[in-house]
């Protein structure tokens, strides 16, 4: 039978890859500092593979087909974010077996043998992986074009998965590659909710999950905690009881930071220190958030009239010589979109806020605004 003998829960922001000058620089190397951590602790573990479990930022698939939920199962794969890139090596023959030994359970589940990953896999393949030869099954979980899975149709996926791993004998380490509070390329892109993370990490160091689990899709889009949906592959995976220690919480003015690990269970477990049950300082439910969204506000479906303009703007995110064109000649980028004239006066002007009124998706305006001016600040 497989043993997961290692487990965690982490940040993947792009910053822990670019680390632009104008981030708070300590704060970055404090989330680094614990991903390479928990890399010391995977690789002490020694797994026979390592299932990844991240989200898509419409850098791997497109608009011509969303997927649910994908395995990915070629020989290697490749994560890259602009000028970054890691390759790994795929444990073939286990992904295979996880893949039809969930769809046995009538749990469907889209695969690719040609999939090009983001961020969301190459910042835990640089910083916790590392070098490392283990290796790895990617896995990933929609989270930011709705109609998106609930949690607890992303536990029954984590529970599925244990099952058609049950004959397996394999050591299996687990990563769930997905932020805390935020609101990437949206109004409220510096307006992170906080006190939903500190509920959060309160919940886990206890073991509590029923809470996060009855939490509906635009429920999270509401908290900003979309990405957690990862984490709900890992609970699953593991039970959904065991708790998690906290090794680094960070407060970005845009992010919520946070590294869980869940196992191996820290030597302290077995004698735990004063609860904030015990010492009356308990958080309120949900960190006091009170839901009021009826649908998605943030993360919407994206209306197929603004395919032309999202569509520019992912070539800038993932094609260098669009990128370079737009940079070196804004103008005459822009000019030759054939974007209707409204497109064309968002894309001239500062910040993401218009496109994202006009129908780009918040996740492909922030991140060709971000990529543009790091292109710009290297060159001087």
């Amino acid at each position: 039978m497989a043993e997961i003998v290692a487990a965690a829960a982490a940040v993947h922001a792009p910053q822990l890859l670019s680390r632009p000058p104008y981030e708070e620089l300590d704060k970055l190397d404090s989330s680094t500092d614990a991903l390479h951590a928990f890399g010391r602790v995977l690789q002490e573990a020694r797994p026979d593979a390592v299932i990844v479990v991240g989200i898509d930022h419409l850098e791997t698939f497109w608009l011509e087909a969303v997927p649910t939920f994908t395995l990915v199962i070629s020989e290697e794969c490749e994560a890259a974010y602009t000028r970054w890139r890691k390759r790994k090596k795929v444990h073939t023959s286990l992904a295979v077996d996880l893949l039809k030994g969930v769809i046995a359970q009538d749990f469907d589940l889209t695969y690719s043998q040609d999939a090009e990953l983001g961020h969301a896999f190459l910042t835990p393949f640089e910083h916790i992986l590392g070098d490392s030869d283990v290796p790895v099954i990617p896995l990933l979980v929609n989270t930011y074009l709705p109609p998106i899975p609930s949690p607890r149709r992303c536990y029954a996926l984590g529970r599925a998965i244990a099952e058609a791993l049950a004959d397996r004998p394999e050591k299996i380490a687990v990563i769930a590659s997905g932020g805390m509070s935020h609101f990437p390329g949206t109004a409220r892109y510096t307006a992170p909710n906080y006190a939903f993370d500190k509920w959060l990490i309160q919940e886990t160091a206890a073991g509590r999950y029923q809470d996060l689990l009855d939490l509906t899709p635009v429920n999270l889009d509401e908290v900003g905690e979309s990405e957690l949906l990862t984490w709900c592959v890992l609970l699953g995976m593991t039970g959904g009881e065991l708790p998690g220690e906290l090794l680094s919480y960070q407060e970005l003015s845009h992010h919520g930071h946070g590294v869980i690990q869940f196992l191996p269970r820290p030597e302290q477990a077995e004698q735990p220190a004063e609860t904030a049950e015990q010492a009356g300082e308990l958080l309120p439910r949900y960190g006091g958030h009170t839901f009021t969204q009826d649908d998605f506000v943030y993360y919407r479906f994206p209306e197929p009239h603004s395919l032309p303009l999202n569509r520019f703007l992912r070539e800038i995110i993932t094609r260098a010589d669009a990128r370079d064109a737009f940079v070196t000649d804004r103008d005459a980028a822009i000019a030759a979109s054939g974007l209707g004239a409204a497109e064309r006066e968002a894309l001239a002007a500062e910040g993401f806020d218009r496109l994202v009124e006009l129908g780009a998706h918040p996740l492909l305006a922030l991140s060709a605004w971000q990529v543009v001016k790091n292109q710009l600040a290297a060159a001087g």
